[in-house]
């Protein structure tokens, strides 16, 4: 979808003249996704089709007056080959034009003509067209999908369906695809068992030893096959709500976001670039889990104590409880990283059994679903990984005055990272960027690869709007700066609020072309946000260096591994006696150094308990175990890494020493 060609919808509602081309995405999505899906695929094949960098189906929704330009229609679409028009019925004419004169790979389809004959003919003439490009002996699979109408409120379904063809596995669906678990269950079961034949085969064992080696094999792999795991979780802030009453003709009462079909192709779309397990929960969050988010974020603004701290983090945990069923917890154990489409920070959320929120235990980007139009523009936009490489660009914009105390402490902390990356290879450029003209210059002249905002935060509660200050006097909302470069981190405050349902620059910096941004839930202490920072910076550039750095390692990994290992950051910076003591050296080695230093032992699911245990084990070493524990529990610690929130596509980001994109 083109932005510049949509009118902007109705806040925190979908644009219902799209409603109808619904049918003709969910249609593309059933097409093949590359070339190798319409062969006959060895299993190891199969595996690397599902285990490599997710392609999911890229789709321009474009209105259809468009049709009479075809050079703007050729300029729309250049991104998209092979390229299919589906178009209504009386545009069927003006589509066959169009798709002559560029040379389209496809006839055009009639939005209202789509079925199970068309989508076996599209397979049939592209899997003709491409089978002259592949080498003598390459055999065709002829199967093709079975085509779905209405869009299932399943969201694995297609990925079901796709992984089991490719698998040559019988599949019978039921009638009632109402469980929003059923045929994630299906993935998770034929991805265990694609992983378990492909072992048999790495270790050759004979085809007729196969069958009694097979279940043993189905036993090991199902405790450690990983599935990257789509949810959608509905729910809009009342404050959202409430703001957008009275806006363009939208009242509270008539106030609309209930269109799950919307978020069961969002999700079905993630989810079946590599053919993994999508869920969709209708009905999920309450307005009492966005109050006690936005209880947490007004505390935090107001000067957090850590006990009051816990106190917010259980009452949101009593106030999401219905949504972990025992189905959606088992998805969650298996899962490797997690893409949420929701306006929640899920994150934040302690699963059952765990004592440590979700952020610590999964990689977890996230895909705000306001407004939903917008979503689905996004989501369905040609997906272009990019490979950090050594020499990557970083460009600091300085936006604090030098004269603010927070603008001193935050220059000397980046010219400290700067000495540590340039030792590391990193091209690192602290520039002052005291007016948005200024920034968009730097931004000009270095074309950076990440861009750090250094900056003060802003929230406006009397018009539910977060940004950032530039200079003494300006505010942006970061749709004003120019495009952005793939990887923005905002170092600021409160920037991307979620209990109000702000409208924030995280959001919107998306929009002006980054592909991930990593922004702030409350406001950060500025020592703490430099050592994350840093820490960010030197494990990027360590996996960049490090030659068994694996091919699709990506940005959403390095900063799982930033903010897990951050945790005794947490625990040491919130309390000045408990950081003294981290951070002496009267042993010759700190205890800091010490905690980070060899086999740490932590897990992930009890990260914060973990990490006390060792803290205080260290502790023992010199008899202040009983002291160590003392500032534990009083004042206590304030976990502020869970604080910030990776959104966008990071997982498009990727790192290492790969010459290739895959």
């Amino acid at each position: 979808m083109q932005s510049a060609f949509i009118r902007e919808p109705q806040p925190g509602t979908f644009d219902e003249e799209v409603l109808p081309a619904l049918a003709g995405i969910h249609y593309a999505m059933h097409l093949p996704k590359n070339r190798f899906e319409t062969l006959d695929l060895p299993l190891i094949a199969i595996k690397d089709q599902v285990s490599g960098f997710p392609r999911a189906h890229s789709v321009a929704l474009i209105p259809d007056a468009l049709l009479d330009s075809p050079k703007l229609i050729e300029r729309l679409t250049a991104a998209f080959e092979p390229a299919l028009i589906i178009a209504p019925a009386d545009r069927m004419e003006a589509a066959g034009k169009v798709s002559d004169q560029i040379g389209f790979a496809l006839p055009p389809a009639r939005l209202d003509a789509l079925d199970q004959s068309t989508l076996d003919e599209h397979w049939r003439l592209l899997a003709s067209r491409w089978y002259d490009d592949w080498p003598l002996g390459v055999v065709l699979d002829p199967a093709t999908p079975r085509w779905s109408w209405p869009i299932p409120p399943d969201g694995s379904l297609l990925s079901l369906q796709r992984l089991a063809r490719m698998m040559a596995v019988p599949l019978e669906l039921s009638e009632d695809q109402e469980s929003p678990f059923e045929s994630a269950a299906g993935v998770r079961h034929l991805r265990v068992r694609l992983d378990s034949l492909v072992e048999l085969e790495n270790r050759g064992v004979d085809v007729e030893d196969a069958a009694e080696a097979f279940p043993g094999a189905m036993r090991e792999r199902s405790n450690v096959t990983r599935t990257r795991l789509t949810v959608s979780l509905s729910g809009t802030a009342p404050r959202y709500v409430r703001f957008s009453s009275g806006a363009d003709g939208v009242t509270r009462t008539t106030f609309n976001d209930h269109y799950p079909q919307v978020r069961s192709l969002l999700v079905a779309h993630s989810a079946s670039a590599d053919n993994s397990m999508g869920i969709v929960l209708e009905d999920a969050l309450t307005p009492q889990a966005f109050h006690a988010v936005a209880d947490l974020e007004r505390h935090w603004a107001e000067g957090p104590r850590p006990a009051a701290v816990r106190r917010i983090l259980r009452r949101l945990n009593h106030a999401t409880s219905a949504i972990w069923s025992k189905d959606f917890v088992a998805a969650v154990h298996c899962a490797s990283s997690i893409d949420a489409f929701t306006n929640f920070p899920l994150g934040l959320l302690t699963l059952p059994g765990d004592s440590s929120p979700l952020s610590t235990r999964l990689p977890i980007s996230y895909h705000t679903i306001n407004p939903l139009t917008r979503a689905l523009q996004f989501e369905l936009s040609p997906q272009v990984p990019r490979r950090f490489q050594a020499g990557f660009k970083v460009l600091v914009a300085e936006c604090i005055p030098t004269s603010d105390p927070v603008g001193r402490a935050s220059r000397r902390g980046w010219q400290t990272i700067s000495d540590e990356m340039s030792a590391a290879g990193v091209d690192l450029t602290v520039t002052e960027t005291p007016s948005k003209d200024a920034l968009r210059s730097a931004l000009a002249s270095s074309l950076p690869d990440v861009l750090v905002l250094s900056a003060h935060g802003f929230y406006a509660p009397d018009s539910n709007i977060a940004g950032v200050a530039i200079g003494e006097d300006e505010i942006t909302m970061g749709d004003d700066l120019g495009a952005m470069p793939p990887l923005v981190i905002l170092s600021a405050c409160h920037t991307s609020p979620r209990g109000g349902g702000v409208v924030n620059i995280g959001d919107l910096l998306l929009r002006a072309g980054a592909d991930a941004v990593l922004s702030t839930l409350v406001p950060v202490d500025v020592h703490h946000n430099a050592q994350t920072v840093a820490r960010f910076f030197r494990y990027l550039a360590r996996a960049i260096a490090d030659t068994t750095t694996a091919p699709n390692t990506s940005i959403l990994e390095i900063w799982h591994q930033v903010q897990s290992l951050n945790v005794v950051i947490d625990l040491t910076y919130g309390n000045p006696k408990l950081a003294d003591w981290a951070f002496s050296k009267a042993t010759g080695i700190s205890p800091i150094e010490q905690f980070m230093t060899g086999d740490h032992g932590l897990r992930h699911a009890r990260l914060y308990e973990d990490a006390e245990a060792r803290l205080i084990t260290i502790a023992a070493r010199t008899g202040d175990d009983e002291r160590v524990r003392s500032w534990l529990r009083s004042p206590g610690y304030l976990p502020e890494s869970l604080m910030y929130t990776m959104l966008g596509k990071p997982s498009s980001l990727l790192v290492g020493t790969a010459s290739e994109i895959p």
